[in-house]
């Protein structure tokens, strides 16, 4: 009777019947008969992408899946040097495609969590570690890229893997991972945006990110390019996958920038709906003159005269402490340095350049910021006579 089984079920079970070739003819055709309904199970959720590679990736190759129907049927071992050669690499030594392996999950973990450094901060500098996390990847890249992903698909942990991930007895067709092989196509384009998108906030915040942007703009291309295709090649995983991760990341620690400074305006607020309480300021203890929270602490002298170097305490002794902000001019931005009771603090103007190079202009975009020690005002203070003493 002929088999009338899809070429990729007839094919893998070819290299499984030669696998058993040492035993009884009767007991390998009824073996083949009692595994060829799950061979055909996974052809037709592998669909268009049935063959024996892809299979392979989901159940072992048919060598390793030979060697275990013998150990489950207890069967002896074949015997020694009849071996086929897909039976000796299955067996060979699995220390290096381990080490692929993991090298892609620290890779991934590397990545995701330098993606979301890099969002919280909105900083460009997350990204260096890049330049450990490349060369790594790349290397275990190159591996599979050269010697196929059936080693390392034949490793136990991600047999385990896989045959978690394939739908149960009563579960719709395709299950959970069908549904998400349809949403690979909306993926990859949210890959590519959040990629540009996070490029372009970088330049936004800081000039040096201009640096940054062609690479994520690349790494947007790259991730158009290998997401569709690793479906078919498996090899493309070890781009895609890094790629996600590092957007996965990214989004997430944009999302927690983009919440944090909601959360601080709304903590200028005095309102009992505010997110904070009426005497703080991003978390901090800050001064408030009515509702309005100071920045700066300026004293002059009966003359009139700016005086410096002064430290605040209130009734207590307790020192009237606020953030202490400092200029960067090299990203045109502020950033906090500490907390003292020291007054004044130095003036800083903040503004923007635009295109044309001038400060504050049209579509200004590129931050700027100027310190001073200078006193931006002059003060009059009012002379007042002594009160009489009274009789």
């Amino acid at each position: 009777m002929s088999d009338q089984s899809p070429p990729a079920v007839r094919g893998y079970l070819a290299r499984v019947r030669t696998a058993l070739a040492d035993l009884p003819a009767a007991e390998v055709d009824e073996i083949l008969d009692d595994v060829r309904p799950h061979l055909l199970e996974i052809a037709a959720e592998l669909g268009e992408r049935a063959g024996v590679d892809a299979m392979s990736e989901r159940i072992g190759t048919p060598e390793a899946y030979a060697a275990e129907l013998r150990a489950a049927g207890d069967y002896p071992p074949p015997p020694p040097g009849e071996e086929t050669e897909g039976t000796g690499a299955a067996t060979a030594g699995r220390g290096l495609p381990r080490l692929v392996l993991w090298s892609l999950v620290a890779c991934v973990c590397g990545l995701a969590l330098t993606g979301l450094v890099a969002g919280l901060s909105l900083s460009e500098e997350p990204l260096l570690a890049l330049l450990l996390i490349v060369p790594v990847l790349a290397a275990s890249g190159w591996f599979v890229w050269r010697h196929g992903t059936e080693r390392v698909a034949d490793l136990p942990e991600v047999r385990r893997l896989l045959q978690a991930l394939r739908p149960r007895a009563g579960e719709p067709a395709g299950g959970l991972p069908g549904y998400l092989r349809s949403l690979r196509p909306a993926w990859w384009l949210l890959c590519a945006t959040v990629l540009v998108l996070f490029g372009l906030l970088l330049v936004l915040r800081s000039r040096d990110a201009f640096l940054v942007l062609p690479l994520l703009l690349v790494l947007a291309a790259a991730a158009m390019w290998s997401g569709p295709r690793s479906v078919r090649d498996a090899r493309l995983l070890w781009l895609s996958l890094p790629l996600s991760a590092l957007v996965a990341g990214s989004a997430l620690g944009l999302l927690g920038f983009a919440g944090e400074r909601v959360s601080g305006n709304f903590g200028y607020h005095t309102s009992p709906y505010a997110y904070e309480p009426a005497n703080t300021v991003n978390g901090e203890p800050a001064l408030f003159y009515g509702e309005h929270p100071v920045e700066n602490v300026y004293v002059f002298d009966s003359e009139g005269e700016p005086v410096t170097d002064v430290y605040l305490y209130d009734q207590d002794g307790r020192p009237l402490t606020m953030p202490r902000h400092v200029c960067r001019p090299e990203t045109g931005t502020t950033s906090v340095v500490g907390r003292d009771n020291r007054y004044p603090r130095p003036h800083i103007e903040q503004g923007a350049y635009d295109e044309r190079g001038d400060l504050n202009g049209y579509d200004a975009y590129l931050p700027h910021c100027t310190q001073t020690d200078q006193v931006p005002f002059t003060a009059v203070v009012p002379r007042t006579q002594p009160a009489e003493p009274t009789r």
